[in-house]
C-alpha cells in the first residue's frame, strides 16, 4: 500500500511539472511583428490587416500606412515603385474596411496615414483630433458595382432586377461599400424602407432572398468567387486583374451617391522626427501625379 501511494504521489508531480513547462513556453511566446514593405519586397508578401496579429499595434520604425481593402492592389504596387527610388524607407500597408481601420487608430494603434473609403470615417476622426490639422484631403474617386462568377448562369442583369438572385454579398453596415450599397438599393426599390442602417436580416426579409453580409469588400468578392453569394457589391477597384468574376452592372451615381476617398496625415505620437518626415514624404507622394497614374488603372474605367 505505501508504495502504491508514493507512486501516487510521484504522479502528481510529474503532471504538475509538466504543467509548469507548458506555461513557461506559452508565457516565452511573442507576437509577431507587423510586415513592412522595404525595395525587395514583392507584392504578395504584403499583409493586411487580419494577417497581423491584434496584439501588434504598428512598427515604430516603419511608415503606417492605414488604407481601405479597395485600395490593396494600387497600394502594393505604388509603395513597390516607391521604395525602388527609397529603398531604405520602410512601409507597412493595414488594409481592412474603413471603419476598422477607423476603430484601431481610436484605440492608439500606430498610423502615420489614414486612406479612406469614406468620409465618414475621416470626419469622425477628425473631430477626434487624431488627424492633423489641414491634412485632408478628398483624393479619389470610386465607383460600385454589382460582380458575378466568370462562368455564371445568374439572371441578375443589374440592380433593377436584383431580387431575382437567389442570394446576395454585401458589406456590413459599418463598411463604405455596404452603405453605398444600401444607398443604392434604397433608390432603386424606394417602397421597401430599406436605409444605409438597415441590417442584413431586413434586407433579406425586404428583398427576398438570402443576404451575406461580410466585414470588408475583398470578403464581399471572396464570398462571390466561391459561389456562397450569387451576385455582390464591390468597388471597381476589386475587380481589377481579376478574371474569376464579371462586373455586371457599374451602379450610377445617381443611386450610389458620389464614391470619395479622402486621405490624410494621422498624429502620432510613437512615430520619431525622421519617420514623421519620411511620412510626409510618402504623404506628399500618394497625392502626386506618378501615383495617380498607379490609381487610374484599377479606378473606374
Amino acid at each position: 500500500m505505501r508504495l502504491k501511494n508514493i507512486c501516487k504521489v510521484l504522479g502528481v508531480v510529474a503532471a504538475l511539472t509538466l504543467v509548469g513547462c507548458g506555461g513557461q513556453k506559452a508565457a516565452e511566446t511573442t507576437a509577431p511583428e507587423t510586415t513592412t514593405v522595404a525595395a525587395e519586397t514583392t507584392k504578395e508578401e504584403t499583409t493586411s490587416a487580419e494577417e497581423t496579429k491584434a496584439e501588434s499595434k504598428g512598427d515604430a520604425s516603419a511608415i503606417n500606412v492605414f488604407a481601405a481593402a479597395s485600395l490593396k492592389g494600387a497600394m502594393e504596387e505604388i509603395i513597390v515603385e516607391y521604395n525602388k527610388a527609397n529603398p531604405d524607407v520602410k512601409i507597412a500597408l493595414n488594409t481592412d474596411s474603413s471603419g476598422k481601420l477607423q476603430t484601431q487608430i481610436e484605440e492608439g494603434f500606430a498610423c502615420d496615414i489614414f486612406f479612406s473609403a469614406g468620409k465618414k470615417q475621416m470626419e469622425k476622426l477628425k473631430e477626434g483630433g487624431f488627424i492633423k490639422e489641414g491634412t485632408d484631403v478628398d483624393l479619389l474617386h470610386n465607383k460600385l458595382c454589382i460582380v458575378a462568377p466568370k462562368e455564371s448562369e445568374t439572371k441578375v442583369t443589374g440592380i433593377a432586377n436584383i431580387k431575382d438572385a437567389k442570394s446576395i454579398s454585401i458589406g456590413e453596415t459599418t463598411v463604405p461599400a455596404g452603405a453605398y450599397a444600401r444607398e443604392a438599393l434604397s433608390k432603386a426599390y424606394p417602397d421597401l424602407g430599406i436605409s444605409k442602417e438597415s441590417t442584413g436580416a431586413e434586407l433579406q426579409e425586404k428583398l427576398g432572398l438570402e443576404v451575406i453580409e461580410n466585414s470588408n469588400v475583398t470578403k464581399t468578392l471572396l464570398s462571390v468567387v466561391e459561389g456562397f453569394g450569387e451576385v455582390g457589391f464591390v468597388y471597381v477597384t476589386d475587380t481589377y486583374g481579376k478574371d474569376d468574376v464579371q462586373i455586371i452592372e457599374k451602379i450610377d451615381e445617381s443611386l450610389s451617391g458620389k464614391i470619395t476617398y479622402p486621405i490624410a496625415r494621422v498624429n502620432n505620437d510613437e512615430a520619431d522626427e525622421k519617420t514623421s518626415a519620411e511620412a510626409d514624404k510618402f504623404y506628399d507622394y500618394l497625392k502626386s501625379d506618378a501615383a495617380k497614374k498607379v490609381f487610374e488603372k484599377y479606378l473606374y474605367e
